[in-house]
């Protein structure tokens, strides 16, 4: 462990940025833990899927599932022709199933009573495999293929095999109308808590999760691209973006809106990734509106640092597995300040990797 980390800083912009939670353990050890005068668990929103992978990866330990290229067909029948038949776990689990998606789930996920019913009768956009385009529709399935291959809900079973063997028991999980826990997010959790759970990756699963699941799932797990592991973001902090003409004409080809072309337009260079998404901002780019499968950046990721996640609002966890740290920053919906310019701690992980570099 370094003993001379300055996370004061870290501190002070947990502050400034309206933070219900601050987590920083290394080594095993914690650094931080700073509530910020919240007493309750906070919704980690996307950073739900980081843990749905931990939870697959439980169920894989316990036979429960043979890994993640089983065919989703194997626990809906339904889905045994067509491109149904193609779809795997992994595909779910890397965003590259090629199911129909609205990027922004209140306008079509939450509003439906059954989000794994919603993800089982979704159109095609592209061929199994064929095109990484994030998809919360496809992370709600997973619940469902956990349910049938477990016999328990995802919730449920976390606290029997997961939370509770690590001493975990206050913890929430919102479910939809039909009564399964979401997968795309859903899951409230104390930052302690959350940390405890990236520690549990840095130790190879311990010995609860197969250590062969924690590193395929902590790395690439398709081919479409470097950032994605099964469910986990992979780490470059030292990440380069290039938006050319090239990348323009692309999102004309695609018949993307007026509006992002010249977003994209105006996104032209080469940036850092601490800058590339206040870039973004400024410029109006969005690129959720993106057509799927449409090349608009190339990255050059530099050196693996570790695996992430974040989430709607600012929520996020990073573990670095150069440092052997552990950091998470939550802020609460009703926290006063949320929802504010800068209070989503777009730099978070930067600061992060900062504290070591």
């Amino acid at each position: 462990m370094t003993p001379s980390l300055n996370l004061d800083p870290l501190i002070d912009q947990a502050r400034r940025t309206h933070s219900s939670a601050l987590c920083v353990m290394q080594g095993g050890h914690t650094l931080v833990d700073d509530t910020c005068g919240s007493r309750d668990p906070v919704e980690t929103m996307s950073v739900t899927k980081a843990v749905l992978s931990l939870l697959v990866g439980r169920a894989v330990t316990l036979g429960h599932l043979p890994g993640p290229d089983v065919p989703v067909a194997e626990f809906y029948p339904e889905w045994r022709q067509g491109r149904r038949a193609q779809v795997t776990l992994r595909h779910l689990m890397t965003h590259t199933s090629g199911l129909q998606n609205v990027p922004a789930a209140p306008e079509e996920i939450y509003p439906s009573p059954d989000f794994v019913q919603l993800a089982l009768c979704a159109e095609f956009q592209h061929a199994p495999g064929a095109a990484f385009s994030y998809n919360n529709k496809a992370a709600n399935l997973i619940c469902g293929v956990l349910r049938r291959a477990t016999g328990q809900h995802a919730d449920d079973f976390a606290r029997a095999e997961l939370f509770g063997p690590l001493g975990i028991h206050d913890f929430s999980w919102a479910r939809d109308a039909a009564g399964t826990p979401h997968g795309m997010s859903g899951l409230s959790l104390h930052a302690r808590d959350l940390a405890r759970l990236g520690h549990l990756t840095l130790r190879g699963g311990e010995d609860l999760i197969t250590p062969d699941w924690i590193h395929a799932s902590t790395r690439p797990a398709t081919p479409l691209t470097a950032r994605m592991g099964l469910l986990w973001w992979t780490w470059y902090p030292q990440a380069m973006y290039t938006v050319t003409d090239a990348h323009v004409q692309h999102l004309r080809d695609a018949h993307a809106s007026p509006g992002q072309i010249a977003a994209l337009t105006a996104l032209r260079g080469t940036h850092p990734r601490h800058a590339i998404h206040a870039r973004m901002q400024e410029v109006g780019f969005d690129p959720t509106q993106v057509p799927a499968g449409t090349r608009w950046v190339h990255e050059d990721p530099g050196p693996r640092r570790g695996w992430c996640h974040d989430g709607w609002l600012g929520q996020s966890l990073v573990v670095d597995a150069e440092a052997d740290l552990v950091a998470v920053r939550l802020i609460a919906a009703d926290q006063p300040g949320a929802g504010i310019a800068g209070s989503d701690w777009p730099d978070f992980m930067d600061a992060v990797f900062k504290l070591t570099r």
